[in-house]
């Protein structure tokens, strides 16, 4: 066991210089990440050096491992991808559908010109680039036209014009709009003002003015840095959407990814880690840069849906590829599955929506030992049956909005939901092991998942909440829980007071189980002078109407009706 006075840092060449990329405590953990960064990343070096604090506080560092990898010359090529929304007009280019497809086809260029989407689109002398280098921009048109054309209805020879009209017409925009000189540095506010005052929309200008800008920085973490630089200008909030919109392209590199997550033990805590940051419910971790908490920050406020957006889809991809979630000690890739199962699936609903049920089921099927069609379907019924009833619903409603998988699977699925209407006790619905308030937050969290599915058929989501609603009710009743809380032999002030808390607290489903408790509180209220006997139960005079106007104000809240 090494002492807490050595650590070891791995350094990526950047510029011709070492650059600190990751502190690690274990020699080994080290080493892979180093050979993980050199592998999936632009660097060309990298290196593990063992750094020695000692006692009369100076360092001892020492080379352990250096690494490089010969740079292939050969001419990009576009990747080969599996699906690029339509686009039917030019504003659609500028989306973020079709910037992810960009982003997708031309990573390898992109990734070589150290540019973005929104960089290129903006910036006619890239688009000329990228249109002198080889066949890339033809081979990228043919490969998208052929899958667009079926969707709209056109032959793909009509589909790939169209698309090089676009590229024209996306070109001939960004030569006009652009500066006849390049401010050296302009702070957002600063764009904004100039912006608007040629031809071009403002916020087309203003995403013109930010790509002259942001192709002054040579690569990813300078450029992310700069426009949360920007976002973090007084009066910038009101444009977060148009900083949004940058900061998910800059999120669309492998090595962006890389950097802001740092060391990850596999792919299975990467996609954990990317969730918990796509919802800003990340913790920092050791060495973690103020980019990651500014994101985290931003992203739990709800202020940056593309970027969350482009996270989500990341973990889709991984999850639906042959990636194994636990490369390095593959006898643990069904667990390392089940963390990301737990992490995606809860009692209030699926992280990532649709897709991401159906990213989980395919990747399920591979852990079973029938393909095909039928390993689909007992994909998703294993899969249903072992999160229980609350996560089992959440997962079907998702999972039958799966295009693909509602293809074949819808009236199947449909008809397991109506299975779940079927009376059962609690612990099918939520596991015995939770504590009473986890168990009843678990029933009120899936019944608002189900009665917020506008896509289920109504009569099932109505016979569902039911369901759920009465198994709370008989919960209520078998385990005691009000009984609990209004104990006889305490006194009437905080029995009113906990009672009425109770109600409010949000377990409760809106419905049979809250009217169930709240009829409890009814019967005290309606009982001969309560307020005296409330008041005359606290020793204390002078809490005792500090404690009635709190259960009156607490009354008010929980939404009571007289």
């Amino acid at each position: 066991m090494k002492p807490k006075s050595t650590s070891f840092e791995v350094q990526v060449l950047k510029d011709q210089r070492w650059v600190l990329s990751q502190v690690v405590l274990d020699e080994n953990e080290a080493i892979q990440f180093a050979d993980n960064l050199l592998s999936k990343s632009s660097y060309t070096a990298v290196r593990v050096v063992r750094d020695f604090a000692r006692q009369d506080g100076l360092h001892s560092e020492t080379v352990l491992v250096e690494k490089t990898k010969t740079l292939d010359k050969k001419e990009v090529s576009t990747a080969t991808v599996s699906d690029a929304p339509i686009c039917t007009e030019l504003a659609d280019a500028y989306g973020l559908s079709s910037r992810m497809t960009i982003g997708r086809v031309f990573r390898a260029y992109l990734d070589e010109a150290l540019i973005t989407p929104t960089e290129l689109l903006h910036h006619a002398r890239e688009m000329k680039r990228l249109g002198d280098k080889g066949t890339l921009l033809m081979n990228a048109v043919d490969q998208i036209s052929a899958l667009q054309a079926p969707g709209g209805g056109e032959e793909s020879k009509a589909r790939r014009d169209f698309l090089h009209r676009s590229w024209d017409q996306l070109y001939d925009r960004a030569r006009k709009a652009a500066s006849e000189k390049v401010a050296k540095a302009l702070t957002f506010a600063e764009i904004m003002a100039r912006a608007g005052k040629t031809s071009e929309d403002k916020l087309y200008q203003a995403r013109v003015l930010m790509a002259e800008q942001l192709l002054e920085q040579r690569g990813w973490a300078g450029k992310l840095d700069k426009v949360l630089r920007w976002a973090a200008e007084e009066g910038a909030e009101a444009h977060l959407p148009l900083l949004d919109g940058i900061v998910a392209d800059l999120l669309i590199p492998a090595e962006t990814i890389q950097d802001l997550l740092g060391f990850q033990p596999n792919l299975s805590s990467a996609l954990i880690r990317m969730c918990n940051l796509a919802e800003g419910k990340a913790e920092s971790a050791d060495q973690a840069s103020e980019t990651f908490a500014t994101l985290n920050r931003l992203l739990a406020a709800g202020k940056l849906p593309e970027t969350q957006e482009v996270l989500f889809n990341r973990v889709y991809r991984e999850l639906k590829s042959v990636n194994p979630l636990s490369r390095n000690e593959p006898s643990q890739e069904f667990e390392a599955f089940l963390r990301v199962l737990n992490r995606l699936i809860t009692t209030g609903g699926m992280t990532g929506g649709p897709l991401m049920a159906e990213a989980l089921t395919h990747r399920f099927v591979r852990n079973q030992s029938v393909g095909g069609q039928a390993g689909l379907q007992n994909a998703i019924d294993d899969l249903a049956a072992d999160l229980g009833r609350c996560r089992g619903i959440v997962y079907l409603m998702s999972v039958v909005q799966a295009p693909r998988i509602a293809e074949k699977f819808k009236d199947h699925i449909l008809r397991k939901l109506g299975y779940y209407v079927d009376d059962a006790g609690v612990d099918e619905w939520v596991p015995a092991k939770l504590s009473p308030p986890e168990r009843m937050s678990a029933l009120t969290a899936c019944h608002r998942a189900i009665s917020l599915d506008k896509n289920l058929p109504e009569k099932l989501r109505t016979d569902l909440a039911n369901a759920a609603d009465t198994v709370l009710v008989a919960y209520l009743e078998h385990s005691g829980v009000i009984e609990k809380i209004d104990k006889p032999e305490d006194p009437l002030a905080f029995r009113a007071l906990r009672l009425v808390k109770f109600c409010g607290s949000g377990v409760l489903i809106k419905g049979k189980s809250l009217a169930l408790a709240q009829k409890r509180v009814l019967g005290h209220l309606r009982q001969p002078n309560f307020e005296e006997k409330f008041l005359s139960s606290i020793p204390d005079k002078g809490q005792a109407e500090k404690h009635l106007r709190e259960f009156h104000k607490l009354l008010v809240e929980s939404g009571f009706k007289f």
